[in-house]
C-alpha cells in the first residue's frame, strides 16, 4: 500500500486541524504556527494513509482531513533514511489520480497497481510503499529499489464536476510543481504515473515550469533544480543524462489530453505554425513518454460533455459571420477550439514531443480495456513497471 500521499485538498483548513498550542512554550518558541506555516509551504502536506484509512472506514466522511493524519515533518517520516532518503532507494515514482476521485478512491487504485507489481518476479522485490517495505529489505543493494508516494488534488468525486475539476487540476499545478521539485531534491530518479485527468494537472504543471510561470516553492534558491526548467540553456536532444531530466520515465494512463496538444506542426507559412500547450514542458523536462491507451476508453466521452457549449457558442458565431457577409471575423474559429481526440483513445501523433512511446493496452491484455481496467490486467502493469525500469 502507498503509506504517504502529499495532498493540496483541506489545504486552507490545516489550521482547524492543526490547532494553535497556547502554552507559555510554544509562545515563546512559535512551534504551532511554525508546523502550519511549514506544512502549507510549498501549496501541500503530507497524508499517512494508514490513520486516514482509519478514519474514513470509522466515519465514512471524506470530506473531513483528521488531525492524526497529517504528517506534521515530512523531513522526519517521508524523506529520511528509513523511506525516500535511503541509499538503497534509486528511484521515487510519484502517482496522480484523475477526475471524479477521491483521496480514499485515489489509494485503492494505486494500492491494485503497486499490489500487483508486488507479484511479478523481478519487480516485486524491487518496490518499495513505505518504510516498512523498506526495513524488510535489508539485503538489497544501495540503488536497487523504487519507492512510491502519491499527490492527491481536489477532484470532487461527483461524475458531473468535470469543468470544475479541471480547473481544480490546473489550480493544483504550484502544489505538484513543488513537490516534484522536492522529489528531486532528493538527488534520486524521479519518475511519474498519471491517470485520467491527473495527466492534465502534470501537463500544465510541467508547461508552467518550461514557460517559467512556476517557480516552485521548494526549488528556491536551489541552482541544481531551477537549472532543469532553464530551456534556453538546453539541448534535449543533445547528450543528457538521467540526472539532467526533471521527469525520467513518464507514463501516461488512460491521457485525458488532447493529441493536439503535445503536439508542433510546422510549416513554411508562419500563420500555419502550431506548438501545442504541453509540448515544450514534455520536450525539456520529460525523458521517456509512455501513452497506455485504448479504443474502448468510453470513459473519456466524459470529456465531450464540457466542450458542448462551446461548440454551440462557435456556431452561432459562425452563423453570424456568414449573415454579415463575414463582417465579424473577430468570432472566426480558432485552431484552439477546433478539439482533439484523447491520447487515451489513440496513439501519440508522429509530431508529438520526442521520446514519445504508445502502447495499446487491449492488445498487451488480449481483450478489452476500459477507462480503469489497466490496474486489473497483469500484461498492463508488468509493462508498467518495465517502463519505468524497476527490475533493471
Amino acid at each position: 500500500m502507498l503509506k504517504f500521499f502529499a495532498t493540496n485538498r483541506a489545504i486552507d483548513r490545516l489550521g482547524r486541524a492543526i490547532p494553535k498550542d497556547r502554552s507559555a512554550r510554544s509562545r515563546r518558541n512559535g512551534s504551532a504556527e511554525s508546523t502550519r506555516h511549514k506544512l502549507s509551504r510549498g501549496g501541500y502536506y503530507f497524508v499517512d494513509m494508514d490513520e486516514y484509512m482509519r478514519h474514513y472506514l470509522a466515519t465514512t466522511d471524506a470530506g473531513e482531513m483528521p488531525a492524526g493524519a497529517i504528517v506534521r515533518d515530512s523531513g522526519e517520516a517521508v524523506f529520511a533514511e528509513t523511506f525516500l532518503g535511503s541509499a538503497k532507494i534509486r528511484s521515487i515514482v510519484v502517482c496522480v489520480h484523475g477526475f471524479n476521485v477521491e483521496l480514499h478512491e485515489a489509494f485503492t487504485w494505486f494500492r491494485i497497481l503497486t499490489d500487483t507489481m508486488k507479484n511479478i518476479p523481478g519487480v516485486g522485490e524491487r518496490v518499495v510503499t513505505s518504510p516498512a517495505d523498506l526495513a524488510a529489505r535489508k539485503d538489497a543493494e544501495d540503488g536497487s529499489l523504487t519507492a512510491f508516494v502519491g499527490f492527491s488534488w481536489p477532484s470532487n468525486g461527483r461524475v458531473l464536476s468535470y469543468l470544475s475539476d479541471q480547473r481544480e487540476a490546473v489550480d493544483s499545478k504550484t502544489a505538484f510543481g513543488s513537490l516534484l521539485a522536492r522529489l528531486k531534491s532528493t538527488g534520486k530518479t524521479v519518475d511519474l504515473i498519471g491517470h485520467s485527468m491527473g495527466n492534465f494537472l502534470a501537463c500544465h504543471t510541467l508547461a508552467a515550469l518550461v514557460d517559467k510561470h512556476l517557480v516552485p516553492v521548494d526549488a528556491v534558491g536551489k541552482k541544481d533544480i531551477m537549472r532543469l526548467f532553464d530551456r534556453g540553456k538546453r539541448n534535449p536532444q543533445g547528450q543528457l543524462t538521467r540526472k539532467d531530466w526533471l521527469i525520467d520515465n513518464y507514463v501516461m494512463i488512460a491521457p485525458d489530453v488532447e493529441r493536439r496538444h503535445v503536439t508542433r506542426c510546422d510549416s513554411d507559412r508562419l500563420e500555419a505554425d502550431y506548438e501545442g500547450p504541453f509540448y515544450a514542458g514534455l520536450e525539456h523536462l520529460v525523458r521517456r513518454k509512455v501513452n497506455l491507451y485504448s479504443r474502448f476508453d468510453g470513459a473519456l466521452t466524459v470529456s465531450n460533455l464540457e466542450k458542448a457549449p462551446r461548440e454551440m457558442g462557435l456556431a452561432v458565431a459562425d452563423a453570424a459571420s456568414r449573415l454579415t457577409f463575414g463582417l465579424l471575423d473577430f468570432l472566426e474559429r480558432n485552431p484552439d477550439q477546433r478539439w482533439e481526440k484523447r491520447l487515451g483513445e489513440a496513439p501519440a501523433p508522429v509530431n508529438a514531443a520526442p521520446g514519445f512511446t504508445s502502447v495499446n493496452a487491449t492488445e498487451l491484455a488480449n481483450r478489452k480495456i476500459g477507462h480503469s481496467d489497466h490496474i486489473d490486467a497483469q500484461a498492463v502493469v508488468e509493462r508498467i513497471a518495465d517502463e519505468l525500469k524497476i527490475s533493471a
